[in-house]
């Protein structure tokens, strides 16, 4: 569990499912997916995914969790992708719509951009659509370079690097 000034980020428990199944299902929170907002099924498979990638790598996407209200209001963190044959560790982040705009992903990824750096990482990227100009601003913001535009996950993407 990491904490900032207004937020709790901790890793995702079985008691969490009902929620995640309900913002995997929420297109304004699924905004800018490959896949858009998700089936039940879909979002349950997804849910277990990022429990097993925190089991098996001991880092993943982190519930976002107000300190105030104790709602979880979306995720942030990183899993592991492969991107031109390399194993990268990928940025990603959402929030539900009402919490955007309010510096809570910038808060929560620099605090998890400086505990993969304290986990040795030298780099990370991250990936957006290329009209996402919030994700690329908040990615620019955050010290990410844009590195290439390529066609990923069915989606015209850019990519980003950020040194640690």
């Amino acid at each position: 569990m990491l904490e900032t000034d207004r937020l709790i980020l901790k890793p995702f428990v079985q008691e969490n499912l009902s929620r995640v199944i309900e913002l995997l299902q929420d297109k304004d929170f699924m905004a800018f997916s490959p896949y858009g907002d998700l089936t039940t099924e879909a979002a349950k498979t997804r849910f277990f995914e990022i429990l097993e990638h925190y089991k098996n790598y001991n880092f993943g996407k982190m519930a976002v969790v107000l300190k105030d209200t104790y709602q979880i209001i979306g995720y942030c963190g990183f899993e592991t992708c492969e991107v031109d044959g390399k194993t990268e560790a990928e940025l990603g982040f959402r929030l539900i719509k009402t919490e955007r705009n309010k510096g809570y992903i910038v808060e929560a990824s620099l605090k998890l951009l400086d505990d993969m750096k304290n986990r040795n990482f030298k780099h990370v990227i991250a990936f957006s659509e290329k009209d996402n100009l919030p994700a690329h601003n908040l990615l620019d913001k955050l010290g990410f370079i844009k590195t290439t535009s390529s066609h990923y996950l069915n989606m015209d993407v850019s990519f980003f690097k950020k040194e640690l």
